[in-house]
């Protein structure tokens, strides 16, 4: 069996390709589904084995895919006043500019 490398968290992100803190923090989150024996240390200093990159690989979302749809479910609802509003300003803007316009057009005919 091939002898495997150890690699700090940080060095374990970049192999993945994302940022310094992705490893620590996904084992964060993950920590209890993470099989024993491929990560080691304690407190601040912890290594990874190449194993065990490969399983956060395996064991992480595709990119694109929602964690959890929550949010983008609150932001349907938050959208939709704030675009309501938007508008309604928008509108309102061009209703009144229209309408002086309106009235600057009679009062210069009826003032001749």
């Amino acid at each position: 069996m091939k002898r495997s490398e150890w690699h700090s968290l940080s060095k374990a992100s970049e192999i993945l390709g994302n940022g310094t803190s992705y490893v620590s923090l996904w084992l964060r989150r993950h920590e209890k589904d993470m099989p024993e024996g491929m990560v080691i240390g304690s407190g601040k200093s912890k290594l990874i084995s190449d194993q065990g990159i490969e399983w956060i690989k395996k064991n992480t979302k595709k990119e694109g895919v929602l964690v959890s749809n929550r949010r983008a479910f609150e932001d349907k609802y938050l959208i939709l006043p704030l675009l309501d509003k938007a508008l309604n300003n928008y509108f309102t803007f061009f209703k009144n500019l229209s309408l002086l316009l309106i009235y600057s057009r009679v009062t210069l005919k009826v003032g001749r």
